[in-house]
């Protein structure tokens, strides 16, 4: 069967079948439905009215994936007992049907696959997070519904008139992919297809949204306003199509919008007097490049707090949240993809998210419009998952057979001040979960030159170390004799290499040449065999031509005992001092012993050495390049301490 136009049973208005595998049209002219029964179009009734709806998207429509153009040539709106959504039925590629699903703010393009002879058809056996394998990959199912349809349009390659319902299961995986099995009388339908980012499929002949891209005359086919059911105020929808529940202005009944005759949901209450939200209903923002109308609000409470979202609504790139805390605010959006789940944690695009809180929330008021039919007490189960400034959230709605995740991102209330016009908002109170750590940010801007300098500082030391060795250039032995000590002048120091037998009060080295070229550190270590007693030494490094000294003193003491802790010891026989900057030349040591009182005679030994480092100036510039890194890694610890303090799930 080739493409073709017919003429409408009904009025006689061309009708066109685009595609060889087209079955089922509707007229545009009056709403008839007609199948093809071989080469004869079929009349089998008039479709119901479309509600109101803000869909950019019109048959006609032209884009491209994937490298290959399609065509919108017809649509099914699809209800549930909580909302609605479009599928588009697309031409691919000339010859393919696809579908492009438009669902609360989500785009999604599928197309038919072969059932799997041991896919099973029983309803029973799809509930959420229950794994089934599909084309080879392993997807898990997030929501469970009944599906109706409620009106179409345009060309499909199905029969679908109104009130056909469907069991559907809709299943996703960790790469982005999702499947679709539709259950009908024992039979299974089985759709594969990717979630879509709107800029990325180059849309062309996009229908003009009143109110945004141009102020265009209500269409034909479509409810224009609605009533409120109650009080009978006119309700405005600034998300037609799109939203699924709204909140009355005048008597704030929550009604609900899925088709042009409105019904109510719930009756208002007074705690909708109470409500103030900070954004007006109706502003409009830019965020992230994209203007947002404020469309909702929505007050939620746990048994600790209570917190208002924002429903924003842009009508190419969907629905987003604002979530407002104390002052803090984060920018959410809906996820297509489950998470992977590791214990307490997530993973999701390279990031680990850690479990911060799981409670049970509920609805305490709403304002506005939403994509679901909200109700003041509904509850959902919250995970919240959190890698600052991000956080992850899992909702699961008792009652229903469906979890949904979104991703969130920290905001400064300045940002938002400045992008909805509105002055003086909230400061923020305390911590939030994803509040991002300042201190982790100076850290990672600071680190990489702190990692330099210190690098740097010990390649210097190591460098230097190796090109000064130190040098024993000298060594001698004294005995210090209490009885035989001499208190006199300053006797002429010996050339020898022994020390005078009988030694005076003041002892010296024979002489000792430095040969270095410049100045340069020199080290005197002592040595004493002492034991519960110290033997202490003055020393004068002299110059033997300019007589020119540098002084020091060395004590060397040993302790040790027992006590009820056991043996201890502290001290040691070696000690040393070092003279720092010693030009080149001849020298020679002068020592004053002294001692413990009970010590009587002790032999000492006396080495010069040559070279080396302090280490104390490496320690004295190290400092410094440390301490700043250190603070701050302290104060990043100290702040996620505080963060954690709040969380029942401390890692």
């Amino acid at each position: 069967m080739s493409a073709r136009v017919l003429d409408c049973p009904q009025c006689g208005a061309p009708v066109n079948f685009r595609s060889s595998i087209t079955v089922f049209a509707v007229c545009e002219h009056c709403r008839s439905m007609i199948v093809l029964r071989g080469a004869d179009a079929e009349l089998i009734g008039v479709m119901a009215a479309l509600p109101p709806d803000l869909s950019p998207f019109q048959i006609g429509t032209r884009g491209e994936w994937k490298g290959r153009g399609f065509e919108i040539i017809g649509r099914i709106r699809v209800e549930w007992d909580e909302g609605s959504w479009n599928e588009w039925c697309i031409l691919y590629d000339a010859k393919t049907h696809g579908w492009l699903a438009e669902a609360q703010g989500l785009l999604m393009i599928s197309f038919p696959r072969e059932v799997p002879e041991k896919l099973s058809t029983r309803p029973i056996d799809y509930r959420p997070k229950v794994f089934v394998t599909l084309d080879g990959s392993v997807y898990t199912v997030t929501d469970v519904k009944t599906a109706t349809y409620l009106a179409s349009e345009g060309e499909l390659p199905f029969a679908a008139p109104p009130r056909t319902k469907r069991r559907s299961a809709d299943l996703t995986n960790p790469h982005g992919s999702f499947a679709t099995i539709e259950l009908s009388e024992g039979e299974a339908e089985v759709y594969l297809g990717e979630y879509v980012d709107f800029d990325a499929l180059k849309l062309t002949n996009l229908r003009p949204v009143p109110g945004w891209s141009a102020e265009i005359a209500q269409e034909k086919y479509r409810t224009a306003a609605l009533s409120c059911p109650v009080c009978g105020a006119a309700v405005e929808l600034r998300a037609a199509g799109q939203t699924m529940s709204a909140v009355c202005g005048s008597c704030g009944s929550v009604l609900d919008t899925v088709r042009p005759e409105v019904h109510l949901i719930e009756k208002a209450d007074k705690a909708l007097k109470k409500l103030s939200p900070v954004l007006p209903i109706g502003q409009r923002g830019k965020l992230f490049d994209t203007e947002y109308e404020v469309i909702g609000f929505v007050q939620r409470a746990d048994k600790y707090a209570k917190w208002h979202e924002y429903l924003l609504f842009n009508p190419w790139q969907g629905f987003r949240w604002l979530v407002f805390f104390k002052g803090h605010w984060s920018f959410v959006t809906r996820l297509a993809a489950i998470p992977t789940r590791i214990g307490n944690s997530v993973k999701r695009d390279g990031l680990k998210y850690k479990l911060y809180s799981l409670e049970e929330a509920k609805v305490t008021g709403v304002l506005g419009e939403f994509y679901w039919k909200v109700r003041r007490g509904e509850k959902a189960v919250i995970s919240d998952f959190v890698a600052p400034p991000y956080i992850l959230s899992q909702e699961a709605y008792p009652g229903l057979d469906e979890v949904a995740w979104s991703r969130g991102e920290y905001i400064e209330r300045s940002v938002i001040g400045d992008a909805f016009k509105v002055e003086k908002l909230p400061r923020a109170e305390g911590m939030y979960l994803n509040q991002p750590n300042r201190w982790a940010k100076r850290w990672k801007e600071v680190r990489v030159l702190f990692m330099l300098a210190f690098f740097a500082l010990c390649f210097i030391q190591c460098s230097s170390l190796a090109t000064r060795q130190e040098t024993e250039i000298a060594k001698t032995s004294f005995t210090f004799d209490r009885g035989a000590q001499k208190f006199g002048s300053l006797p002429t120091a010996p050339r020898l290499g022994t020390a005078p037998a009988e030694p005076e009060k003041i002892l010296t080295t024979p002489h000792f040449n430095l040969e270095s070229s410049t100045e340069q550190r020199v080290l005197v270590v002592a040595n004493a065999p002492v034991s519960n007693n110290w033997i202490g030494l003055e020393l004068d490094l002299v110059n033997a031509k300019t007589n020119a000294a540098m002084s020091g003193a060395i004590e060397i003491s040993a302790y040790h005992g027992y006590d009820s802790d056991g043996g201890w010891n502290e001290g040691s026989q070696t000690a040393s001092v070092a003279f720092a900057a010693v030009p080149p030349g001849e020298y020679f040591l002068t020592i004053e012993p002294s001692a413990d009182p009970s010590i009587t005679t002790m032999p000492f030994t006396v080495s010069v050495r040559a070279g080396g480092l302090f280490n104390l100036n490496f320690i004295l510039m190290i400092l410094p390049v440390l301490a700043y890194p250190a603070f701050l890694l302290w104060r990043r610890q100290a702040f996620e301490a505080r963060r954690w303090a709040e969380s029942d799930y401390t890692p």
